[in-house]
Protein backbone atom coordinates (compact mmCIF):
# COMPACT_ATOMS: atom_id res chain seq x y z
CA UNK A 1 0.00 0.00 0.00
CA UNK A 2 2.92 2.06 1.02
CA UNK A 3 4.74 1.71 -2.08
CA UNK A 4 1.80 2.43 -4.14
CA UNK A 5 1.13 5.61 -2.43
CA UNK A 6 4.72 6.33 -2.67
CA UNK A 7 4.26 5.86 -6.61
CA UNK A 8 1.63 8.10 -7.31
CA UNK A 9 2.88 10.62 -5.61
CA UNK A 10 6.23 10.26 -7.40
CA UNK A 11 4.20 9.77 -10.87
CA UNK A 12 2.27 14.05 -9.79
CA UNK A 13 5.59 15.17 -9.32
CA UNK A 14 7.14 13.88 -12.22
CA UNK A 15 4.39 15.47 -14.46
CA UNK A 16 5.24 18.83 -14.70
CA UNK A 17 8.41 19.97 -16.46
CA UNK A 18 9.21 22.46 -13.99
CA UNK A 19 9.78 20.24 -11.05
CA UNK A 20 12.62 18.89 -12.55
CA UNK A 21 14.00 22.35 -13.55
CA UNK A 22 13.62 23.64 -10.10
CA UNK A 23 14.46 20.46 -8.58
CA UNK A 24 18.02 20.50 -10.02
CA UNK A 25 18.32 24.26 -9.68
CA UNK A 26 18.20 23.91 -6.15
CA UNK A 27 21.01 21.25 -6.12
CA UNK A 28 23.28 23.47 -8.12
CA UNK A 29 22.09 26.70 -5.28
CA UNK A 30 22.69 24.37 -1.98
CA UNK A 31 26.23 23.62 -3.72
CA UNK A 32 27.14 27.20 -4.80
CA UNK A 33 25.29 28.45 -1.47
CA UNK A 34 27.48 29.76 1.99
CA UNK A 35 25.53 27.39 4.29
CA UNK A 36 27.43 25.49 7.05
CA UNK A 37 28.67 22.31 6.59
CA UNK A 38 26.21 20.93 8.16
CA UNK A 39 23.49 22.46 6.56
CA UNK A 40 24.61 22.33 3.41
CA UNK A 41 24.53 18.07 3.77
CA UNK A 42 21.37 17.87 4.83
CA UNK A 43 19.76 19.76 1.98
CA UNK A 44 21.91 18.05 -0.56
CA UNK A 45 20.95 14.63 0.95
CA UNK A 46 17.65 15.40 1.75
CA UNK A 47 17.07 16.45 -2.38
CA UNK A 48 19.16 13.59 -3.34
CA UNK A 49 17.05 11.10 -1.54
CA UNK A 50 13.60 12.32 -3.10
CA UNK A 51 15.91 11.85 -6.65
CA UNK A 52 16.52 8.58 -5.96
CA UNK A 53 12.94 7.53 -4.66
CA UNK A 54 11.54 9.36 -8.06
CA UNK A 55 14.32 6.95 -10.04
CA UNK A 56 13.64 4.09 -8.16
CA UNK A 57 9.49 4.61 -8.19
CA UNK A 58 8.90 5.40 -11.34
CA UNK A 59 9.29 3.91 -15.17
CA UNK A 60 10.75 6.54 -17.19
CA UNK A 61 12.80 9.08 -14.71
CA UNK A 62 16.10 7.54 -15.42
CA UNK A 63 15.64 8.42 -19.64
CA UNK A 64 14.88 12.27 -18.34
CA UNK A 65 18.13 12.50 -16.20
CA UNK A 66 20.00 10.87 -19.47
CA UNK A 67 19.07 12.99 -22.10
CA UNK A 68 17.89 16.40 -20.23
CA UNK A 69 20.05 19.09 -19.85
CA UNK A 70 20.68 20.95 -16.34
CA UNK A 71 18.55 24.35 -16.00
CA UNK A 72 18.85 27.57 -16.97
CA UNK A 73 20.98 27.26 -19.98
CA UNK A 74 23.63 24.83 -18.61
CA UNK A 75 24.88 22.63 -21.47
CA UNK A 76 25.70 19.44 -18.78
CA UNK A 77 23.23 16.54 -19.05
CA UNK A 78 21.78 15.57 -16.20
CA UNK A 79 23.65 12.63 -15.64
CA UNK A 80 26.74 14.22 -16.10
CA UNK A 81 25.97 16.65 -13.76
CA UNK A 82 25.31 13.55 -10.98
CA UNK A 83 28.33 12.18 -12.11
CA UNK A 84 30.51 15.40 -11.88
CA UNK A 85 28.78 15.72 -8.37
CA UNK A 86 29.92 12.01 -7.47
CA UNK A 87 33.56 12.62 -8.52
CA UNK A 88 34.43 15.95 -6.87
CA UNK A 89 32.49 14.74 -3.64
CA UNK A 90 34.25 11.77 -4.19
CA UNK A 91 37.55 13.54 -4.61
CA UNK A 92 36.86 15.52 -1.14
CA UNK A 93 36.56 12.52 0.96
CA UNK A 94 39.92 10.75 -0.05
CA UNK A 95 41.71 14.17 0.57
CA UNK A 96 40.15 14.95 3.89
CA UNK A 97 40.81 10.90 4.39
CA UNK A 98 44.03 11.09 3.60
CA UNK A 99 44.78 14.23 5.91
CA UNK A 100 42.99 12.31 8.81
CA UNK A 101 45.17 10.26 10.48
CA UNK A 102 47.82 13.20 11.38
CA UNK A 103 45.37 14.85 12.08
CA UNK A 104 44.31 12.52 14.98
CA UNK A 105 47.99 12.14 15.93
CA UNK A 106 48.52 14.35 19.05
CA UNK A 107 51.58 15.73 20.69
CA UNK A 108 53.13 14.39 23.43
CA UNK A 109 51.84 15.65 26.71
CA UNK A 110 54.02 16.24 29.61
CA UNK A 111 52.92 15.20 33.15
CA UNK A 112 52.01 19.31 34.32
CA UNK A 113 49.95 18.88 31.02
CA UNK A 114 47.09 16.91 33.17
CA UNK A 115 44.80 17.72 35.91
CA UNK A 116 45.93 17.02 38.86
CA UNK A 117 41.86 15.14 39.87
CA UNK A 118 42.38 13.02 36.55
CA UNK A 119 45.07 11.87 34.10
CA UNK A 120 42.69 11.33 31.30
CA UNK A 121 41.92 14.72 30.47
CA UNK A 122 44.25 16.58 27.81
CA UNK A 123 45.12 20.15 27.44
CA UNK A 124 43.36 23.37 25.65
CA UNK A 125 45.53 22.96 22.57
CA UNK A 126 45.05 19.22 22.24
CA UNK A 127 41.46 19.13 22.75
CA UNK A 128 41.26 21.52 20.18
CA UNK A 129 43.06 19.53 17.60
CA UNK A 130 41.00 16.48 18.94
CA UNK A 131 37.56 18.32 18.30
CA UNK A 132 39.40 19.63 15.49
CA UNK A 133 40.15 16.14 13.77
CA UNK A 134 36.33 15.01 14.65
CA UNK A 135 34.69 17.69 12.47
CA UNK A 136 37.20 16.79 9.72
CA UNK A 137 36.53 13.13 9.91
CA UNK A 138 33.00 14.02 9.91
CA UNK A 139 33.04 16.04 7.01
CA UNK A 140 34.80 13.65 5.26
CA UNK A 141 31.73 10.98 5.81
CA UNK A 142 29.29 13.60 4.61
CA UNK A 143 31.23 14.24 1.19
CA UNK A 144 31.34 9.81 1.30
CA UNK A 145 27.80 9.92 1.72
CA UNK A 146 26.83 12.58 -1.17
CA UNK A 147 28.71 10.68 -3.74
CA UNK A 148 26.72 7.27 -2.76
CA UNK A 149 23.61 9.27 -3.28
CA UNK A 150 24.68 10.08 -6.82
CA UNK A 151 26.29 6.90 -7.21
CA UNK A 152 22.94 5.33 -6.35
CA UNK A 153 21.00 7.57 -8.69
CA UNK A 154 23.73 6.53 -11.47
CA UNK A 155 23.39 2.98 -10.22
CA UNK A 156 19.74 2.96 -10.90
CA UNK A 157 20.08 3.96 -14.11
CA UNK A 158 22.23 0.75 -15.06
CA UNK A 159 19.31 -1.21 -13.46
CA UNK A 160 17.02 0.28 -15.74
CA UNK A 161 18.54 0.14 -19.03
CA UNK A 162 22.76 -1.00 -18.60
CA UNK A 163 23.77 -2.01 -22.22
CA UNK A 164 22.08 1.53 -23.62
CA UNK A 165 24.01 3.98 -20.92
CA UNK A 166 26.56 1.97 -19.28
CA UNK A 167 29.57 3.55 -21.31
CA UNK A 168 28.20 6.45 -20.89
CA UNK A 169 28.11 6.68 -17.30
CA UNK A 170 31.98 4.77 -17.22
CA UNK A 171 33.48 7.65 -19.33
CA UNK A 172 32.80 9.97 -16.17
CA UNK A 173 34.08 7.99 -13.63
CA UNK A 174 37.23 7.95 -11.96
CA UNK A 175 39.97 6.57 -14.46
CA UNK A 176 36.83 5.67 -16.21
CA UNK A 177 36.12 2.47 -14.07
CA UNK A 178 33.18 1.66 -11.69
CA UNK A 179 35.68 0.61 -9.40
CA UNK A 180 35.70 3.83 -7.31
CA UNK A 181 31.70 3.81 -7.54
CA UNK A 182 32.10 0.42 -6.04
CA UNK A 183 34.34 1.34 -3.39
CA UNK A 184 32.26 4.20 -2.07
CA UNK A 185 29.21 2.32 -2.45
CA UNK A 186 30.27 -0.69 -0.33
CA UNK A 187 31.58 2.03 2.06
CA UNK A 188 27.81 3.63 2.53
CA UNK A 189 26.41 0.25 2.71
CA UNK A 190 28.24 -0.88 5.29
CA UNK A 191 28.27 2.57 7.27
CA UNK A 192 24.29 2.39 7.04
CA UNK A 193 23.88 -1.28 7.52
CA UNK A 194 25.68 -1.15 10.93
CA UNK A 195 23.69 1.80 11.97
CA UNK A 196 20.72 0.17 11.02
CA UNK A 197 19.57 3.05 8.61
CA UNK A 198 18.25 0.41 5.99
CA UNK A 199 14.59 -1.17 5.51
CA UNK A 200 14.75 -4.19 4.37
CA UNK A 201 13.50 -3.44 0.79
CA UNK A 202 16.62 -0.44 1.48
CA UNK A 203 19.09 -3.36 2.11
CA UNK A 204 18.16 -5.53 -1.39
CA UNK A 205 18.05 -3.16 -3.37
CA UNK A 206 21.59 -1.45 -2.59
CA UNK A 207 23.36 -5.01 -2.48
CA UNK A 208 21.84 -5.78 -6.18
CA UNK A 209 22.85 -2.34 -7.17
CA UNK A 210 26.49 -3.03 -5.31
CA UNK A 211 26.53 -6.33 -7.21
CA UNK A 212 25.88 -4.84 -10.52
CA UNK A 213 28.26 -2.05 -9.79
CA UNK A 214 31.21 -4.96 -8.72
CA UNK A 215 30.08 -6.70 -12.15
CA UNK A 216 31.51 -3.90 -14.17
CA UNK A 217 34.67 -3.30 -12.51
CA UNK A 218 37.72 -4.80 -13.83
Amino acid sequence: MCKALLKIICDRLISDNRFFSNLFRLLVTIEKSTFSNEDKFDTLALTLNLLINLVQNTKYVYKYLMEENMPDGNPLKIYEYLAKLFCEQESSAARAESLEENDWMMEDVDDDDFDEQSNTIPTNENGANFNRALQKAAGHMENTFVAAFAGVILSVILLRDRSTYVSQIQDLMPQKKFDTMAFILKKFFVFMHMSHAFTPSGVKILEEIISMILSLCG
